[in-house]
């Protein structure tokens, strides 16, 4: 009898693949779909399926905040959760087992792996999965959400604004301190992109404080008002933020936007990173206005429009495209390629394909290679690229111009240049037109 099926509900934004999994499941289940997290936490809380199938890499909100949502106080009793995702790092499974989900699935999958998973998870046949163990998730903190007032800066009267861009930062794992660096420099991830007088903040590595100092300089006497955009929150793209000076000024005031965390809100990770434990200084005693915004899809400034695309990173990350007077930039980092990590599929070359469209047009794109080749072989699913990979998203996006960054600690200024220019040679055997360089601190370029 239909009644009697068991319900799924079936959650990804790539219709593709809701199409795939209703295939697989229609037969024996009573099955809906949902187009993204959103939807999915609507939709759950409406029919109160017995499984929820979810991806991971959704807008609006993600499959780890939707686990949690399930699972957590207020969630739905006794439902299941089966993870389905392209993002194959142990990191993400463990982070998907700690938000509640009860088994994770590799994408592309064969129909019936996937059969037997959800067979199992209700209890229609074969042992449950155990997913690992992990600490109970912590209660999140949340900020007031900022009004509409506070996140816009309205343009010049005078008409047009200035807008450059200006590197701070361009190390990634970790900073470096030695003559043979000097020339690219040593602090980790931080670019600054300003539209007229308002900073847009890209990453909060250690290039951060000497970024802070100068605005400091500049703004002496001035409120200052700024937003601030991690892609993510691992070590070198936030180790700055505690030592930005503009936060310690009553003046001023800040928007730090991302996404939901895995584990908790964009607040409570940072609220974490100064707790006692790591900071002499709490993130409550910051004298600055501060504020933090989960985006849920493009951030309208009033001098700019910034949306954002997951990328394939262990963990939560994602990258920017900006829009402001007429010009756009776009930011990728970290990024390994879906078909370099999974395999050739259509689906891992669709995904690497939107990637590219998503900086299709871009004045500037800014975006990682941290390896050469042979030195991928030993680092395969760290999460970052290549040169050649770099190159082959030239090629792919068709960009003005490409600033290589979060160089790898290791690399001399010497070694450096060799690579930028064979990446450049590789764009230009291509037959691609795209300026390739390699980003260095102090760089500024007008747009």
């Amino acid at each position: 009898m239909p009644g009697d099926k068991k319900k799924i509900l079936i959650v990804d934004d790539d219709e593709m693949l809701r199409s795939l999994a209703a295939d697989i499941l229609s037969a024996e289940f009573e099955v809906t779909a949902a187009v993204d997290g959103q939807d999915g936490w609507e939709k759950a809380r409406e029919l109160r399926p017995d499984l929820v199938v979810t991806d991971l890499m959704m807008p609006r909100m993600h499959g780890y905040e939707l686990c949690g949502l399930l699972k957590g106080k207020g969630g739905l009793p006794g439902v299941r959760v089966l993870v389905t995702s392209s993002k194959s790092f142990t990191t993400d499974v463990s982070q998907a087992a700690a938000a509640g989900a009860d088994d994770y699935l590799v994408k592309p999958y064969l129909p019936g792996e996937m059969l037997k998973r959800v067979r199992a998870l209700l209890g229609l046949g074969g042992a449950a999965p155990k997913p690992p163990q992990e600490p109970e998730l912590l209660r999140t903190m949340r900020r007031p959400a900022p009004t509409a007032d506070e996140l816009r800066v309205a343009p010049s009267a005078g008409g047009r604004l200035a807008v450059y861009v200006r590197f701070w930062g361009t190390r990634g794992s970790c900073p470096t301190c030695n003559p043979k660096v000097a020339g690219y420099g040593g602090n980790t991830s931080c670019v600054e992109l300003r539209v007229g007088d308002t900073p847009l903040i890209f990453d909060c590595g250690t290039g951060l404080r000497e970024l802070g100092d100068s605005l400091a300089r500049e703004f002496k006497g001035r409120p200052l008002q700024g937003h601030i955009f991690v892609g993510h929150t691992h070590w070198d793209h936030i180790q700055g933020f505690p030592f930005f000076t503009p936060f310690y000024n009553p003046a001023n005031k800040f928007m730090v936007f991302s996404v939901h965390g895995a584990h908790g809100s964009l607040g409570r990770i940072f609220t974490q990173s100064m707790s006692l434990d790591y900071f002499p200084i709490p993130l409550s005693s910051l004298a600055a206005k501060l504020g933090f915004v989960e985006m849920k899809g493009p951030a309208d400034l009033g001098v700019a429009k910034v949306s954002f695309k997951h990328l394939n990173h262990p963990g939560v990350c994602i990258g920017f495209r900006v829009e402001a007077q007429g010009r756009t930039v776009t930011y990728l980092s970290d990024h390994e390629p879906f078909a370099k990590l999974g395999g050739v599929s259509d689906l891992s070359l669709r995904q690497d394909a939107e990637i590219a469209e998503f900086a299709r047009g871009s004045d500037l794109v800014i975006r990682e290679a941290q390896y050469t080749e042979a030195e991928y072989a030993s680092r395969k699913g760290w999460g970052h690229a290549t040169y050649d990979d770099a190159a082959k998203f030239a090629l792919e996006s068709g960009v003005k111009r490409m600033a290589v960054t979060h160089h790898d600690p290791y690399r001399s200024d010497e070694e450096l240049d060799a690579h930028i220019d064979y990446c450049r040679g590789l764009i230009g055997r291509g037959g691609g037109a795209t300026d390739c360089f390699g980003a260095r601190e102090g760089m500024k370029i007008e747009l």
